[in-house]
């Protein structure tokens, strides 16, 4: 077995890392050193959108690609989850569709935002308006609804018209 770094005696260093470790295995213990939230898939749906907002927050904080997210939001699946994600992946893999992050989203929530709730949250995404909302309120509400109207969120005129129809008028003429 290859040496490992060991730190001078006395050292305050972090502890010794095992030089033997793949990218992937430093990649993980670095993500893991950063909490991330896990999901065990019995959580309600709004604590489901929850865990998908901190995983993807820290996702962007650490600038990770595309093809690391989705290796690394499987380990952060338990119990319901993880079954769910690995049955889910094994189909997707079996059908030959690359696994994106996209790929995984529309999965996730199909599986854990009952219908009623996307139907909810797309009826708020199109009567969406401005009204008292600042324009960074209104930019943060219309993103965070805009995930649950997929047949909106793939045409980027249609994204635009809908946000430039909830602007409050004044704001609108600009």
């Amino acid at each position: 077995m290859p040496p490992r770094r060991v730190p001078k005696q006395g050292s305050t260093s972090n502890p010794p890392m095992d030089v033997t470790a793949t990218p992937m295995e430093t990649l993980l213990k670095r993500f893991q050193s950063f909490h991330p939230p896990t999901l065990k898939g019995t959580e309600s749906s709004v604590d489901c959108e929850s865990w998908l907002d901190d995983i993807e927050m820290l996702f962007e904080s650490l600038d990770y690609t595309d093809e690391r997210r989705v290796k690394l939001i499987g380990h952060q699946l338990h119990d319901v989850a993880k079954n769910w994600w690995i049955t889910t992946k094994k189909a997707l893999e079996h059908r030959g569709t690359a696994i994106t992050l996209n790929v995984f989203r529309t999965e996730f929530y199909q599986r854990f935002f009952s219908v009623s709730y996307r139907k909810d949250k797309g009826a708020e995404f199109a009567n969406l308006r401005q009204c008292q909302l600042n324009i960074e309120d209104y930019v943060a509400k219309f993103s965070a609804l805009l995930r649950f109207t997929p047949h909106v969120a793939e045409h980027n005129e249609a994204i635009a018209d809908q946000f430039i129809n909830g602007l409050n008028p004044e704001i609108f003429t600009l």
